[in-house]
């Protein structure tokens, strides 16, 4: 719930401000496009021919991934459940078509971090600084809401590698190796080739994963 709402402010807060910014850029192109069009002759046929309904972007996103799992514990003929809490980095390569009001993009990535997970079971078992691997990856469908703000849905795809530590006996299994999963997201441009972004979005068996992030165009 903690980032449900931290996500909601966040995103409402930066939205504001670009939008009013956005406004006030809006109302003076405005103001400009009258005085230019009353000096300008009319545009011919083959320069509307040539306006441009799409544009094409290639970026590098890095972002922060923060999310928890359950943790499953067998010894002998006695099974837990505990938690694990994953983090880490990742960098995405990612292509990007927007159109008027809407846009796409599709991205892959791979990343790597730490976990920590138990101390709440009878076997006390409990392991910190687990390393993990991550990689998949990232189609995003998204509407413009103006140049800068645009919101969407995302969908992960990735593979977990996380090895957990087992004493003789023991078997530890950290959730599903294999995830896809939607995510509920916004970005919003800061400056003219860097994005910042944030996703929230349900994992399974009830986690919640949150990405935040920066995006650079080129």
């Amino acid at each position: 719930m903690k980032k449900f709402i931290l996500f909601f402010l966040v995103s409402s807060l930066l939205s504001t401000s670009f939008a009013q910014e956005e406004a006030s850029s809006d109302e003076e192109a405005s103001a400009t496009a009258e005085e230019t069009t009353e000096a300008a002759p009319a545009p011919t046929s083959t320069a509307k021919a040539k306006k441009v309904t799409s544009r094409e972007t290639w970026g590098v996103n890095i972002a922060a991934l923060q999310w928890n799992e359950k943790l499953k514990l067998q010894q002998g003929l006695t099974s837990e459940s505990d938690n694990a809490n994953y983090n880490g980095m990742i960098v995405t390569i990612q292509k990007e078509v927007t159109y008027y009001r809407w846009g796409w993009n599709f991205g892959a990535f791979i990343g790597a971090g730490r976990a920590n997970g138990g101390g709440d079971n009878s076997l006390d078992y409990s392991e910190g600084k687990v390393a993990f691997t991550v990689y998949g990856v990232s189609p995003r469908a998204f509407y413009r809401f103006s140049g800068r703000i645009n919101a969407g849905i995302s969908v992960l795809a990735f593979m977990k590698n996380a090895d957990w530590p087992a004493a003789s006996g023991q078997t530890i299994d950290s959730g599903r190796n294999m995830n896809v999963m939607p995510m509920a997201d916004l970005n919003i441009r800061l400056f003219q080739k860097w994005d910042f972004y944030q996703g929230l979005g349900p994992l399974a068996e009830g986690s919640t994963m949150w990405k935040v992030g920066a995006t650079y165009r080129f």
